[in-house]
């Protein structure tokens, strides 16, 4: 375009009305270069400390994954302010609200879902936002609407199908639970796979709701006889043999073997059973058992309270030691090491207690 102009050749005129002269064509060009050379200047003179939205809703994701709510949070509301119409900031700041002000962030979340040109993909985000929002508010009956919103888009969303799985289970709904579940095996070959077990489970427990015990106990054990046992189904059927020692803590330990989060209230069910039949000895060979297949901070915790608890100190600091030879930075080795080094008895016992809890939430292993 600068060429363009440098070539257009004029006569030379001395007096002041030369512009005038020009043909309406040429006055139109020169007009016309000149506005497009002010917008190219302007667009490329623009700050380059100002982002553009992309760059923006990044740094804001950036902020969010550092733990900087706060500076996500307004570099939402200013992308918002210039694009009402930007549905990714609208998800995320409401995702971000939600922790302070559930309340704000349905809202939030509500007037993306009421947008009349809105595509599929981004309703049943929305759709999904806001079933955690209600999740968070504890309604659990918007919840299952807005996770029923998202079937009626997507009948095959596995994340709603799981969730709706789970509201059923915990409301002890187990025809629902089922329905879900079978709906999950279809749609997922590995879900298939893994989850035969838990499908037996399932149904067990529908049978259980109606009193059909004979059929209660024979789809449990079938569940149970799977190559991969659903954890619930080794815990069911502990509590429901609870009159025979034997087969509830074998099932116990099937639970704990199963679910390792939750070996901590396995264990300390097997010990009152013990306890409560006066197997004391049996205790303490638990604890060994465990520790003689594969580390457990747990297992170790209670043997050397146990231990303690007989006086064989000696026995105790030879348990811990040997453990500490090989695995000396595990956590829960080092607090039963300060546990013996210390002969005030309240100190021992809130060192177990802090050990114990520690590992019951995962904190250490």
């Amino acid at each position: 375009m600068l060429l363009l102009a440098k070539n257009l050749v004029f006569p030379i005129r001395s007096n002041s009305l030369e512009f005038f002269s020009l043909s309406n064509l040429q006055i139109f060009i020169i007009i016309s270069v000149v506005l497009v050379l002010i917008i190219f200047f302007a667009v490329n003179s623009r700050s380059k400390n100002i982002p553009t939205d992309t760059e923006a809703f990044n740094n804001a994701l950036k902020a969010l994954i550092s733990g900087k709510k706060d500076k996500a949070y307004y570099l939402l509301r200013e992308i918002i302010s210039k694009d009402s119409n930007n549905i990714d900031a609208y998800l995320l700041l409401g995702d971000i609200v939600r922790d302070k002000d559930v309340k704000q962030a349905i809202k939030i979340h509500q007037t993306v879902v009421l947008r009349p040109q809105i595509s599929k993909l981004k309703k049943i985000e929305a759709h999904i936002a806001l079933s955690k929002d209600f999740l968070k508010d504890k309604n659990i009956i918007k919840a299952e609407e807005e996770l029923n919103n998202i079937l009626s888009l997507d009948s095959a969303n596995k994340w709603a199908l799981l969730k709706l799985k789970d509201i059923a289970s915990q409301n002890q709904n187990w025809k629902e639970a089922l329905k879900h579940e079978k709906k999950l095996m279809s749609i997922d070959i590995n879900h298939k796979k893994n989850d035969e077990s838990m499908l037996n489970y399932y149904i067990a427990m529908d049978y259980k709701s109606k009193d059909k015990i004979k059929n209660y106990v024979r789809f449990l054990e079938k569940s149970a006889d799977a190559s991969n046992i659903y954890p619930e189904t080794a815990l069911e059927l502990a509590n429901h043999n609870k009159d025979n020692i034997d087969v509830a803590i074998s099932y116990y330990k099937l639970y704990a073997q199963h679910k390792p989060s939750q070996r901590t209230m396995a264990y300390n069910k097997i010990e009152n059973i013990l306890f409560d039949n006066q197997q004391y000895d049996e205790v303490e060979d638990l604890y060994r058992s465990l520790l003689d297949n594969d580390f457990d901070g747990f297992a170790l915790n209670r043997l050397v309270d146990i231990l303690l608890e007989k006086n064989e100190v000696t026995n105790a600091n030879e348990l811990v030691d040997r453990f500490m030879k090989s695995n000396h930075s595990c956590h829960s080795i080092r607090l039963n090491k300060l546990k013996l080094d210390s002969d005030n008895f309240e100190l021992r016992k809130s060192i177990s207690s802090l050990c114990n809890e520690m590992i019951k939430d995962e904190i250490i292993k």
